[in-house]
């Protein structure tokens, strides 16, 4: 199997009369430290690599993944460099470990999917790009490279046909059609992926849902400290004005029915623990065990809560027990 590279963000792996499956060298993007002796030892890797200078690159990038050992970009290339000097086994570790710790990133899933088709594991490397795919569904490479994998295996099941009937005429066509169909250099120079457009997605919706979180958080404790205190303002500011009141009541009937259960107590205890969320579109669900007691009495229940946002402020839409 040859490998040549092609430009700089590209490695094609040949095999036999079908070209098989790319690697991409791609520029991540990634937002590096604002250590420019970083950017500039990046910069140098990547002529290097172009140049086809894998001893020294490969010393360069130990030399940086020393000073940035979390830096997915520095831990790709050198992935890259690991393939182009014959390191497969290193590499797979190097592109198995992008995988777990940046899954976000579909290129290495990519990377990693060619080595292990390299070494005839088509399944495994066709499993792999499905998860390239899951993580990025408009990564075109990770779909030619799927096709591809379809096309290997079924060459292969065609030659065990024709080892059991050498004459099979239908074996041999199919055969010979993928043969020619394939025999050509795809071209895949337009498959980059902007992995910072990916990147920053990803973690603008974590943020989102982590204030989200801190916010239904808080909504909850001042639903509960009210009820606690027996503020009735403040218990019945936290329901919506479009709250499913229980038992077909109306407003007004339900806010008296709760001011009397909750001003006739002379203490009121609240314990909440293991607080789950759904985020539901509009809604978020909030489960949780609840530990109410007063007095003698003490009822332990699994709450739960449907917050609506109402003029910027999350509020009850619909609570059960049970």
């Amino acid at each position: 199997m040859n490998r040549n590279i092609l430009n700089q963000t590209e490695l094609t792996m040949k095999t036999k009369k079908i070209y098989f499956l790319t690697i991409l060298i791609t520029t991540f993007l990634i937002s590096l430290s604002s250590n420019s002796y970083s950017r500039s030892n990046l910069e140098e890797i990547k002529l290097l690599l172009k140049n086809g200078k894998y001893s020294r690159a490969e010393k360069l990038i130990n030399k940086s993944i020393e000073t940035t050992p979390n830096n997915p970009e520095f831990l790709f290339y050198k992935g890259i460099i690991e393939t182009n000097i014959g390191k497969s086994n290193e590499a797979i570790d190097t592109f198995r470990n992008l995988t777990e710790n940046f899954p976000e990133l579909p290129e290495p899933f990519n990377n990693l999917a060619v080595l292990y088709a390299e070494k005839g594991e088509f399944k495994l490397a066709k499993k792999i790009l499905e998860q390239a795919i899951k993580t990025n569904p408009s990564y075109l490479t990770a779909h030619i490279n799927l096709g591809d994998i379809y096309t290997k295996m079924a060459t292969e099941a065609y030659n065990k046909a024709l080892e059991i009937d050498k004459s099979n005429n239908i074996a041999i066509t199919k055969l010979s059609m993928i043969t020619q169909l394939f025999n050509y250099q795809p071209n895949t120079k337009n498959t980059e992926i902007d992995s910072t457009k990916i990147i920053k997605q990803v973690e603008q919706e974590k943020q989102t849902e982590k204030q989200l979180e801190k916010d239904i958080f808080k909504s909850i404790e001042n639903w509960k400290s009210a009820w606690e205190n027996k503020n009735m303002t403040e218990y019945l500011a936290a329901y919506a004005a479009n709250f499913k009141y229980p038992n077909n009541m109306s407003r007004p009937d339900w806010e008296a029915y709760r001011e009397v259960r909750i001003t006739s107590k002379k203490t009121i205890n609240i314990i909440i623990s293991n607080i789950k969320l759904k985020f539901d579109k509009e809604k978020i669900i909030a489960t949780f065990n609840q530990d109410y007691k007063s007095g003698k009495l003490e009822q332990i229940s699994k709450k739960t809560l449907v917050f609506i946002n109402e003029d910027n402020k999350w509020v009850i839409f619909e609570e059960t027990s049970g």
